[in-house]
């Protein structure tokens, strides 16, 4: 076999990579059974025993177009003379006159496109089909389905693929390919049966006896052009290339002046529509549950808009189709039951949009042996006017295994119930602008992995229930219940390794052992504390607003000081199953973290439900942190969620002083640190600085020596972190007298 790469079918623009499924099927079926084909360096590969000057010859003396009509749409079947004029025609005939110039011809390539014309007009006058008007509008939507119905009762074997491609019937409605254009064969005004034919006219030696004038191009080099990407001197213009090329159709800023014409090499579009017949639907073996009443296309789902640069919001409800990329040569016949099935399965079911087509992909939902797709999207507006689609390119995911996609599952039905409300068009913006923010967060992990990126899934989902903690009118109207329940494997899979990230799992597991008050959940949000959480009225508990990330901690540790003074809480309600490092603590004091990536990923950790003491995360290496100031040494020992330990074992419990905090954020650091030398001295304790031995120390000895520059309001946000019962000890060691070398004096009370 020879192997030829025809460096002009790519895969970027859809007109070339269809040329490429259309040089491969046409050559299986018309010239070689054992042709085989794949997908090198971005350009098809074609193992035939053509060589290229074989299969130039072969198109051009020997190929069988495949019938191509769209009688449901337009005008161009309507006044059709079977016995109509030949020719000659001085420029390319069009509409009713191309169909009759076929009709006109002699040539036997062509015999199979004369009766597929002629049953036509003979469906049209079974159906009653006599005018435009009888088969056009939405009141007439039942009449076209029936007329297409009798049109494939009657046609011929051969045209029946490109009727399945352009519809499919389901009972009383025709579903039409948006991948042929709004009209399934009709994009706006143009018709591609009418331009199919107009281009076989320019393409074929067969009309030569119906041109007035000869051609001033050898068409094998236009041939070559096509297939092989050879240079060429001139085009055809005035030609469309329909939505499949948006860069050949011309028009304003197109070209290097102010506007452009449009020019089409024949065999392009020719080629790109033989190949578009591989698409043809097959709605029995593509319905899935959860997506029942609708034709299913060939690896197309409804679009998300996301996943791209030019994403607009107006584009969700469009259409998109992942173009698969295969690496092994195959037959035509194995590559027609991968398109006969065009399915993407996500968690069993039929993959209904681009998301769940991504998340398809990243869990080998194809395994067929495609290593990855060209992602197109069918929107309309962008080329030509608001009638007109255009496919764009928008991505080229690779086919692979990222385990924890299936963890999405467990939001799914949040995550449409999500949708579903938020789809009125009177939902305010923002609620839009967080489903974009989900969707394009995990688009952008099935696409290239990283626990960093399931972070950002995390977050958005924090973002959302965020935005509705704040909206409680609009939450209520639409019954849209909080985000919760979600397993410990979310955490492990969002783990970057971050400082952030073992900071915000340390505040998000912030709770009251004793049980007595809320979650620091509750602190955020009004949701009660369930398995399956609930909105509740807003309490005074949520003080959590739109401040900075070191006044909302202030505000929540004042917060639950307070209520557990009030509830009589006998320790201190800020214990938690996870806690943070001395480390992680001191670059937060210092400034070194990212506060608005903390702030994301608290909101997205309170989302999982406990307990979480047996996850264990990949931590961050510390080595570079800086040092912990001794303020925060003095002061943690007094916001402490359980009693002291001293090194003789001996339990102290130490008063926590709410003034403390008030202080810290008024900037009055020294202050609070004589409240907290006098609470540790009340407990027993005795801290340093302290009086040379046999010396009386000095009432202000701590805050004239130890005042730190670190801000105020930080370290009052840093005493709400959990740390570990170890690294209390080691505060201990930096800031108080071990019991033994406290002198008498002193233990009786010799410093105030």
């Amino acid at each position: 076999m020879n192997e030829l790469t025809l460096t002009g079918c790519t895969p970027e623009p859809l007109m070339d990579y269809l040329k490429a499924l259309g040089v491969l099927r046409l050559v299986s079926e018309q010239k070689d059974k054992q042709a085989r084909g794949f997908w090198r360096n971005d350009s098809f590969v074609l193992c035939s025993s053509l060589d290229e000057d074989g299969l130039v010859e072969f198109f051009l003396e020997e190929y069988k177009p495949t019938p191509i009509v769209v009688p449901w749409s337009g005008g161009d079947f309507f006044g059709v003379n079977a016995s109509g004029p030949p020719g000659p025609f001085k420029d390319t005939p069009t509409s009713t006159k191309v169909i009759e110039s076929f009709l006109a011809t002699q040539s036997p390539r062509l015999d199979r496109y004369r009766k597929c014309i002629l049953e036509v007009l003979k469906a049209m006058d079974v159906a009653g089909i006599k005018k435009k008007a009888d088969i056009e509008g939405t009141s007439k939507k039942k009449k076209k389905c029936q007329f297409i119905a009798t049109l494939r009762s009657r046609i011929s074997d051969q045209c029946l693929d490109w009727i399945d491609t352009a519809a499919v019937l389901e009972e009383d409605q025709a579903h039409l390919n948006i991948f042929l254009g709004s009209g399934g064969g009709s994009d706006g005004n143009t018709h591609f049966s009418d331009n199919f034919m107009q281009n076989l006219w320019e393409c074929l030696p067969d009309f030569d006896n119906q041109r007035t004038k000869k051609k001033n191009l050898d068409e094998r080099t236009r041939t070559q052009n096509a297939i092989f990407g050879t240079p060429i001197s001139s085009l055809v213009a005035k030609r469309t290339a329909s939505l499949y090329d948006s860069g050949l159709i011309g028009g304003p800023n197109a070209g290097q002046g102010f506007e452009r014409g449009s020019y089409l090499n024949p065999w392009d579009f020719v080629l790109c529509l033989e190949g578009a017949i591989v698409f043809s639907g097959a709605p029995t073996k593509r319905y899935g549950v959860g997506y029942p009443g609708q034709a299913a296309f060939p690896f197309q789902v409804e679009m998300t808009p996301v996943g791209y640069g030019s994403a607009v919001q107006k584009e969700r409800g469009a259409r998109e189709i992942w173009m698969p990329l295969w690496q092994n040569p195959a037959r035509f016949p194995e590559l027609r039951i991968v398109f006969a099935e065009g399915r993407a399965t996500y968690r069993q079911s039929q993959a209904r949009n681009g998301l769940d087509f991504a998340r398809a992909v990243a869990l080998l939902g194809i395994d067929r042996g495609i290593r990855s797709f060209v992602r197109y999207g069918i929107v309309k507006g962008r080329v030509g006017g608001e009638n007109y689609n255009t496919a764009v390119a928008l991505s080229r995911p690779d086919v692979c295994y990222r385990e924890d996609v299936d963890l999405l599952g467990e939001i799914d039905p949040w995550l449409d119930g999500f949708r579903k409300a938020i789809s009125d068009k009177n939902t305010p913006p923002r609620f839009q602008a967080t489903l974009r923010q989900i969707e394009r967060s995990i688009f952008d992990f099935c696409q290239y992995g990283k626990s960093s990126r399931f972070a950002d899934i995390l977050c958005s989902f924090g973002k959302a229930e965020r935005e509705l903690a704040g909206a409680e009118k609009f939450r209520e109207d639409k019954r849209i219940a909080p985000v919760g329940g979600l397993t410990q494997d979310w955490l492990r899979a969002a783990n970057d390794g971050s400082v952030e990230f073992e900071l915000a799992l340390a505040l998000a597991c912030v709770y009251d052992p004793a049980s007595k008050i809320g979650p620091i959940r509750a602190n955020l949000e009004p949701v009660t504390n369930a398995k399956k959480p609930q909105w509740a009225e807003k309490e005074r508990c949520v003080v959590w607003n739109q401040a900075d990330l070191t006044s909302n901690l202030c505000a929540v540790l004042e917060r639950r000081l307070m209520d557990a003074k009030r509830a009589g809480c006998s320790t201190l309600p800020i214990d938690s199953g996870r806690t943070a490092r001395l480390g992680a603590v001191a670059m937060f004091l210092h400034g070194l973290t990212d506060d608005n990536r903390i702030e994301e990923l608290l909101w997205g950790c309170i989302l999982v439900r406990p307990p979480y003491k047996e996850l264990k995360l990949r931590l961050h290496n510390l080595q570079d942190s800086p040092p912990i100031p001794r303020s925060y040494a003095l002061l943690k020992h007094v916001f402490l969620p359980r009693p002291l330990e001293l090194q003789s074992g001996e339990q102290i419990e130490i008063r926590p002083e709410t003034a403390v905090v008030s202080l810290l954020r008024a900037g009055r650091i020294s202050d609070a640190c004589s409240i907290a030398v006098r609470r540790l001295r009340a407990a027993g304790v005795i801290p340093m600085p302290h009086s040379r031995a046999g010396q009386s120390g000095r009432k202000n000895a701590w805050s004239e020596s130890q005042a730190s520059q670190v801000d105020g309001k930080r370290l009052a946000a840093a005493l709400l972190i959990p740390i570990s019962s170890q690294s209390i000890r080691g505060l201990s060691r930096m800031v108080l007298r071990e019991q033994a070398e406290i002198p008498e004096e002193e233990n009786n009370g010799g410093i105030v």
